[in-house]
């Protein structure tokens, strides 16, 4: 399917569905990016933000329409200023790929919000906002279960990836951040940097084949997670949704991509755990291979990332400049 009309199967969706303050709808993610001509990858999905005025419902998840695997979220509606400092809305509304807009509110708001998306003090603004929940790092608390430590841990150690991406005008892609930081690094010179990110997370030495291996066990909870979409992360480990969680990382693996899969394959895990103990056991063996398979081995691994943020403020400037912005630093 080309990502055209793979825009449009959400547009038809987002016809047919309507919540309270319904304000219109857009193609966020990867898909806003992609030339409209470009094939939809197997293991994608099509992310689609709903805004709204007044109460925002819960996230709907993941589900397929026509086929398609579209992910739904909602958003409330806000000024530009707001949208610009987020560095979860501002590079899908940047885009303009609007699916609805009932009285053109949506396509005001994405013009202000194109108009000043690569602007530094933007840029920077968002760049920090994702430097601020790394820092939250400092008071992780490693006395919580397992599952939920993992991910407290996991996504805040996985965000210098998305500010790389966020500083080089990039978008901030999900399951391959470290794919995408990776080659960004690469094309302007800072490759070593890369192996810092994968440092902070413990993978920078995991060989291939205990990744996979990893991975065929994680492939083994997933199969075995009791369906529940009303529960957190429901939609995300659906058999539905398993091309992207299991073959998309399986994919990565065979391309010899396998330290950069690993954060999702945690992630995953993880996120099994809640809904059943049984991965447990494959869980721990990989925190312990990634040298954080204790409270105190994590809160060590945690503090590395917390020292390498000024190392990672200054890449940060290096690709701002680097990619065409310039403007007076925030001193950080």
């Amino acid at each position: 399917m080309k990502i055209g009309e793979a825009r449009a199967v959400a547009a038809r969706w987002v016809a047919g569905h309507r919540v309270p303050g319904f304000a219109g709808a857009y193609i966020s993610g990867s898909v806003a990016w992609a030339p409209v001509d470009a094939e939809l990858p197997a293991t994608s999905d099509v992310d689609v933000v709903i805004v709204v005025r007044g109460e925002v419902p819960p996230k709907l998840g993941k589900f397929r329409h026509e086929g398609l695997l579209l992910e739904v979220s909602y958003a409330p509606s806000q000024p530009a200023e707001q949208v610009l400092a987020s560095p979860a809305l501002a590079p899908g509304l940047s885009r303009g790929v609007l699916v609805s807009d009932p009285d053109g509110s949506l396509a005001a708001l994405h013009a202000a919000v194109a108009r000043d998306f690569a602007h530094p003090r933007w840029v920077r603004a968002r760049c920090a906002a994702l430097e601020a929940r790394i820092e939250t790092l400092a008071g992780l608390d490693t006395g919580r279960p397992l599952a939920a430590r993992a991910l407290a841990w996991a996504f805040p150690a996985s965000l210098p990836t998305l500010v790389v991406l966020t500083a080089a005008g990039v978008n901030p892609t999900v399951r391959r951040r470290y794919v995408a930081a990776r080659e960004v690094l690469a094309s302007h010179g800072r490759a070593g940097f890369h192996e810092e990110l994968l440092a902070w997370l413990g993978c920078e030495n995991l060989s291939r084949s205990r990744v996979a291996a990893h991975l065929e066990r994680l492939a083994d909870v997933y199969d075995r997670v009791p369906y529940d979409p009303a529960r957190p992360y429901g939609s995300d480990l659906t058999p539905e949704a398993r091309h992207i969680s299991i073959d998309g990382t399986r994919e990565l693996v065979d391309q010899g991509l396998h330290r950069e899969a690993t954060w999702w394959i945690v992630v995953t895990f993880a996120r099994c755990l809640t809904f059943a103990p049984h991965g447990a056991a494959a869980l721990e063996e990989l925190l312990d291979d990634l040298g954080v398979g204790t409270p105190e081995t994590m809160r060590h691994r945690a503090r590395a990332a917390l020292a390498g943020l000024p190392r990672l403020r200054r890449v940060r400037e290096t690709l701002l400049t680097r990619s065409g912005r310039t403007g007076v630093s925030d001193g950080r």
